[in-house]
């Protein structure tokens, strides 16, 4: 069996920004923002190099809430693969739920049973692929990443550089004891913990 090092997208591989019309910091929505975050190229060719295939897993609800369109998610999309590529890490495949329960879009207004915390994008992942998820590992920045790695049989990390992590630490009590395996501040972090 292949085992599967599971990442978040944005707030992992790509840093979030600051959105002007609604004063939040949210998903980059036009290529020109794409920034990513310091250390994962390096962690990325570290988990290829250890055998891990690396697999996006992530909740992309802004087509769905019309914050983006189709047309810049794609450009997004290949605009992080040409850098990626230029800087010799690799992602092996990405999985996206575009689904959002107040979707403007109807199609994607759905109770799905792949939006995080639920485990469909992984168990899809898992299926193609043949992984081993007990030996597998996701990291994330948010709780659903967490629930999400952690019922599907993964060991899990949290990204704690934003207030996420704050906000994970308010609602671990009532998580019922839910917590990561590991919380880290830097990507580079997460190489020790993998080597060990």
């Amino acid at each position: 069996m292949n085992k599967a090092f599971f990442l978040d997208r944005d707030g992992i591989v790509l840093s979030m920004v600051y959105d002007l019309e609604s004063s939040t910091i949210d998903t980059p929505r036009i290529s020109s923002q794409i920034k990513f975050i310091d250390g994962v190229f390096d962690l990325l060719k570290y988990t290829s190099f250890l055998g891990y295939r690396n697999i996006v897993i992530s909740n992309q609800p802004a087509v769905a809430l019309k914050k983006m369109s189709l047309k810049n998610f794609n450009e997004i999309q290949r605009v992080m693969n040409q850098r990626l590529n230029q800087n010799h890490a690799v992602i092996d495949d990405y999985f996206y739920c575009f689904h959002h329960p107040f979707a403007k879009v109807p199609k994607y207004r759905i109770n799905c049973s792949c939006r995080k915390p639920k485990t469909g994008l992984i168990k899809r992942a898992a299926k193609k692929y043949d992984f081993d998820l007990p030996k597998s590992w996701f990291l994330g920045d948010g709780v659903n990443d967490i629930l999400a790695g952690q019922k599907s049989g993964c060991k899990t990390i949290l990204l704690a550089n934003t207030g996420f992590s704050e906000f994970f630490r308010i609602l671990e009590e009532k998580l019922d004891g839910v917590k990561p395996d590991y919380i880290v501040k830097r990507l580079s972090e997460v190489k020790k913990i993998l080597c060990k």
